[in-house]
């Protein structure tokens, strides 16, 4: 390799050693503080770069958060459908379950947990805590068709539930999901409670319990 080409490539990796630095920062900062409390100049200083570096990157903070949901989320994502679609491929000309279903869309989540332990809160806080046009934006890009995919799916396993009564209960299952996830730390050693499971173990509960209210049904409207 040539002296210049040598070059050019440890100036890249450089460039990405520093981008990883700031959505490792930037990632754990929002999920502490919020978005909004969490300032470009607190990320700097935890990254150990200049702001000219985030503005370089990233340009503004709100595409900063996009990417930081991006780097992770992409990836869960397509292990989510190939789960999904692998499941479905095997069971043509059977009738379909919940289950298998329900850990399609938990179990590539839960295996980024150690990796990327702050995604949960920061779930929280954008989706929950902190509603704004640019959160409302990136969810519908990042998760809107893979929660689409999932939604048709789980409506040919359970036919006895409508469309809005099916959308209802997913959201039952995401809270509880985000709860589970989100707050797993602070309730783990509360005293007088029981001690709480692994997360695999946490996962495989959630599904059971998830399923069996997913095949009870509807109730009649009180309308």
């Amino acid at each position: 390799m040539n002296p210049a080409a040598a070059a050019s490539r440890r100036t890249a990796s450089a460039a990405l050693q520093t981008k990883d630095r700031i959505l490792d920062a930037a990632e754990k900062l929002f999920s502490l503080y919020g978005f909004d409390a969490a300032s470009v100049r607190m990320i700097a200083a935890a990254a150990k770069v200049n702001l000219a570096a985030i503005n370089y990157h990233f340009q503004s903070k709100e595409a900063l958060l996009l990417a930081v949901y991006e780097r992770r989320v992409a990836p869960i994502n397509a292990r989510r459908v190939e789960l999904l679609r692998s499941y479905l491929k095997g069971s043509v000309g059977r009738p379909l379950k919940s289950e298998p279903i329900l850990e399609a869309f938990l179990r590539p989540a839960i295996e980024i947990l150690d990796e990327a332990p702050h995604i949960p809160m920061l779930m929280v806080r954008t989706v929950y805590l902190q509603d704004r046009e640019t959160f409302r934006e990136i969810f519908d890009a990042l998760f809107r068709p893979v929660s689409l995919e999932f939604f048709e799916a789980l409506r040919l396993a359970l036919p006895h539930l409508s469309g809005p009564q099916l959308f209802l209960r997913m959201q039952f299952f995401l809270g509880s999901f985000l709860q589970m996830m989100a707050a797993r730390r602070a309730m783990e050693g509360l005293q007088g409670f029981p001690e709480l499971p692994a997360p695999e173990e946490m996962m495989r509960q959630l599904i059971h319990y998830t399923a069996a209210g997913l095949r009870v049904r509807a109730l009649e409207s009180s309308k």
